[in-house]
């Protein structure tokens, strides 16, 4: 597979597993809080606490588990065997975390959830790391690896529209989310499991990435945080992914307590989930054409004016809501396509520096920093509600209106200023890449000439 263009079919192949990540995922980050607050009866406050002690976790699991799987030897290869062993207890935990016993007191519901959520990042992370750092090996062709990245977000978005849209049909089908929701959580909980398992069965590995010698963990993170590169991109896709996840906890309280239109949320979801998809295929000709840098710097100005505008949200105001929606939904589309092909680049540049492909621990990293957007994102929402007294379930201040809209509007805008001014040192350029690209495949080629 090694410098050829990869296949629609290879394609495919690698993003299908995508689908079910997402599914499960973006349901737990968009359902679980309202979930858990309004429905179960646990406060903000403490869920907040129990979405931070994940991202802590996440910071231990996610390095180790990439330095693991950069280092493991077995006749599948360093990272497809990480499918087999997560694939049912990811699904299985999905379950529990929407199955709580009813009647549990606030203290015991809350430890159930610490338990079953760490669990499921737990097996999430077996899986996703060496998932993502396999992605990072199947080409090294600059262009073709922004293709492998839109098409393995075109599937993530669409397992976003199910794991969006379809927990209310669940919901509505039983007659409450707290009857709806189990059942949702036993079919996607088995469509993850399934696509995890046939990833292990149909991907392939390339052969030449399969035995490197690696450094020491804590020098390989050493290494790592001195390719300044990799600093610059990480600290940008983070503080830009921040601002991005704001609407995933917050569009229910949008919804409610600031349009007042509930019903228009599976509207607002398709019509983000809509412009993320459809935008896919432009930036990936835009990033052809312009390059990386220029096309993602234009994603986060657009990002940032259209959360602006958002701040005018008022009740009455859904048609603007959707329309907007779908313009968030391009230009964070843009990060999430953007932001991976560049890592890949990044990860050419420290192979010319060090000697190794050292895939799975820059993917620790990069999805620690992916998971800890999130869950920052979800903790400052959370918190934000009770900063400003959010009390559940009844009509709202005018200062908690507004606060609301700050926490979903201002706070995601200027995010993404923050991430472009930031990303103005990036050094890395197409005509820099192709510098790395000649001098990595000429080393290639005098150690292929010695054997």
């Amino acid at each position: 597979m090694n410098g050829q263009r990869l296949s629609t079919r290879q394609m495919i192949g690698y993003s299908l597993p995508a689908f079910g990540a997402a599914l499960v995922m973006l349901s737990v980050a968009v359902y679980l809080p309202n979930y858990y607050t309004d429905e179960l009866g646990l406060s903000a406050g403490l869920l907040s606490w129990v979405l931070m002690a994940g991202r802590l976790w996440d910071a231990v699991t996610d390095p180790v588990m990439g330095h693991l799987s950069d280092r493991t030897r077995t006749r599948w290869g360093r990272r497809r065997p990480y499918f087999l062993v997560a694939a049912l207890p990811l699904g299985l935990f999905y379950y529990l975390i929407w199955a709580p016993a009813p009647g549990l007191s606030a203290m015991a519901l809350f430890s159930y959830l610490l338990v079953c959520y760490l669990a499921l990042y737990t097996f999430w992370t077996i899986f996703w790391i060496p998932y993502i750092s396999l992605g990072m090996e199947l080409t090294p062709e600059y262009h073709d690896r922004t293709r492998l990245f839109g098409t393995r977000q075109g599937f993530y978005l669409l397992g976003t529209a199910a794991g969006m849209l379809l927990p209310e049909a669940f919901a509505k089908a039983a007659g409450s989310s707290a009857a709806g929701y189990p059942t949702m959580a036993l079919v996607f909980g088995s469509v993850c499991a399934l696509l995890v398992l046939a990833a292990f069965f149909r991907l392939e590995e390339r052969h030449d990435t399969k035995v490197q010698e690696q450094a020491p963990f804590i020098e390989s993170l050493r290494i790592t945080f001195r390719n300044r590169a990799f600093v610059v991109l990480m600290f940008t896709y983070l503080i830009a992914l921040v601002g991005g996840s704001f609407i995933a906890p917050l569009t229910l309280y949008v919804a409610k307590y600031v349009i007042n239109a509930r019903e228009v949320v599976p509207l607002v979801m398709l019509s983000y989930l809509a412009g993320s998809v459809v935008s896919i295929p432009l930036w990936v000709r835009l990033s052809t054409r312009q390059g990386k840098n220029r096309t993602w710097t234009f994603g986060m100005l657009l990002a940032s004016a259209v959360y602006a505008t958002s701040f005018y949200y008022h009740e009455g105001t859904w048609l603007l809501w959707i329309v907007l929606a779908a313009v968030v939904g391009a230009a964070n589309g843009c990060t999430m396509t953007l932001g991976p092909s560049i890592s890949a680049d990044v990860i050419d540049s420290d192979e010319l520096e060090t000697g190794r492909r050292r895939e799975g621990v820059f993917m620790g990293i990069w999805s620690f920093m992916d998971k800890a957007a999130i869950g920052l994102a979800i903790f400052l929402g959370m918190q934000g509600l009770d900063w400003i007294g959010y009390v559940p379930n009844q009509e709202q201040t005018p200062e908690v209106v507004l606060g609301i809209k700050f926490l979903y509007c201002v706070l995601p805008a200027i995010c993404h200023i923050g991430a472009l001014l930031v990303f103005r040192s990036f050094p890395i350029t197409p005509e820099v890449h192709a510098e790395i690209r000649a001098a990595l495949d000429e080393r290639a080629a005098a150690a292929g000439a010695g054997r």
